[in-house]
């Protein structure tokens, strides 16, 4: 027994380095990276009720928020298994029986009870190794149902929006039909008094068929649209209730109080953190192996014919201590142990691809809400200028001697331009979408 205590002793002061040490989150230098993330909620990102209220519905039924939480549940579950690896084993069992005896003779009752324990000590860190993967494979779970709900709500409300740019789009072509069909009233009324002729009737007619054919398009679209989004609110064909594009609004702040290198705490980069501490742990665990594993045990019992517990002979106990060492499997651990070396490895660099990853899509969604800002003023200052440009040019054509090639044009740029407008404001929306998944949707 003091043999093998001391033995123990020896190899766990020679195998100490490594075996418990505590998984460090690695640095890089050349990756900017804070832990401060902005605490805007979805709620105060986006405003609008009717969004809200879609979100909310969206978080109570979607099916894959409910299979992350699932998978959650799961690893939780994995973690109080490892914990409760820790206590020993206890066994309990009972007997009773009438042992064969001879005919003339008085039979006697045969009683037993006992119990056993038996503790395998983790002096190597391999149980404690076991547990810390188990945390962070809890952990990994959190931020994967996490990155769950970030896409779900960014999904909702990106459809929402999708869905109010083509009720936008849908109106300016009915204006641009009924606008193209007073047009053709007028072409006509020209060409009775000779100003003009039939083939300035048929260009408008054409144009006003052009822009009829897009608004069946995009109310097809608009039923697909609120098909799809229904789909991610985990319910069937329902009217979508929606506010106008032009009412879309984001929080002045938020933009400018985004550190640049606000990445570390995004789900997806705490996901991959934890995965490499799973496969540091693995490394741990991996290296346990190579080592003799030592067990303690112990038994009591009672035993007795006569029933009675306060008879000394009915008592027995023992305890035993054991230690194994690995010899034929040596070659497979060792095999082991270079595999999960090469695992972490591969873990290191996913993490850091993730880490650039979600530093460029930070700073491309910002670029992108600067850049679409600036289309929308532009935009707005070109369809001021062309909406008097049309007002003036259907004056002339009355008036004068305008050509109704200058009329077409001037109409159809107005529609260009405003459907270049909002086009511009879909792009804002999309840009405040993407960063807000950019900065890992910041808090619940």
């Amino acid at each position: 027994m003091r043999k093998i205590a001391l033995l123990i002793v020896a190899l766990a002061t020679l195998s100490s380095c490594g075996l418990y040490k505590k998984f460090e989150k690695p640095v890089f230098e050349d990756i900017g990276e804070t832990d401060s993330l902005s605490v805007i909620s979805w709620r105060e990102m986006f405003t609008d009720l009717a969004l809200q209220a879609l979100i909310d519905t969206a978080l109570e039924n979607n099916i894959d928020i409910k299979t992350a939480h699932l998978r959650l549940d799961q690893a939780r579950e994995s973690l109080r298994s490892a914990r409760a690896a820790w206590w020993p084993s206890v066994s309990v069992n009972a007997a009773a029986g009438v042992p064969n005896t001879p005919l003339d003779a008085s039979p006697e009752t045969y009683l037993s009870l006992g119990a056993r324990a038996d503790w395998q000590l983790d002096i190597f860190g391999t149980r404690l190794n076991t547990g810390r993967k188990a945390a962070a494979a809890a952990e990994r779970s959190e931020a994967y149902a996490r990155a769950v709900r970030t896409d779900l709500i960014a999904s909702v409300a990106q459809s929402y929006y999708t869905l109010a740019s083509l009720d936008e789009q849908l109106r300016i072509n009915e204006e641009a039909a009924n606008t193209w069909e007073s047009t053709i009233r007028v072409l006509s009324s020209l060409k009775a008094a000779g100003k003009t002729n039939e083939v300035a009737v048929l260009q408008a007619e054409a144009r006003k068929l052009r822009i009829q054919s897009s608004v069946v398009a995009l109310r097809r679209a608009v039923n697909a649209s609120e098909n799809a989004l229904n789909l991610l609110l985990g319910r069937g064909p329902v009217s979508i209730v929606r506010d106008s594009l032009g009412s879309a609004s984001f929080p002045e702040d938020f933009l400018s109080s985004i550190p640049l290198g606000t990445i570390a705490s995004r789900p997806d980069v705490r996901s991959a953190e934890f995965a490499l501490a799973e496969a540091c742990y693995d490394v741990n665990v991996a290296r346990s192996a190579l080592y003799p594993s030592v067990s303690l045990s112990g038994t009591l019992g009672w035993n007795s014919s006569t029933g009675r517990i306060s008879e000394p002979s009915a008592w027995i106990w023992n305890a035993l201590a054991s230690l194994g060492q690995p010899v034929f499997a040596a070659r497979a651990n060792r095999s082991r142990l270079e595999i999960a070396r090469s695992e972490a490895e591969i873990a290191k660099l996913q993490y850091r691809q993730t880490l650039l990853k979600a530093g460029n899509e930070v700073n491309d969604a910002i670029a992108a809400c600067q850049a679409a800002k600036e289309r929308i003023e532009l935009d707005s200052k070109q369809q001021e200028a062309l909406q008097k440009v049309v007002e003036r040019i259907e004056l002339l054509m009355k008036y004068s001697t305008t050509t109704y090639l200058e009329v077409l044009t001037a109409q159809q740029s107005f529609l260009d331009a405003e459907l270049s407008l909002v086009a511009g404001k879909k792009d804002l929306v999309d840009a405040y979408i993407a960063l807000y998944r950019a900065v890992g949707g910041g808090a619940f």
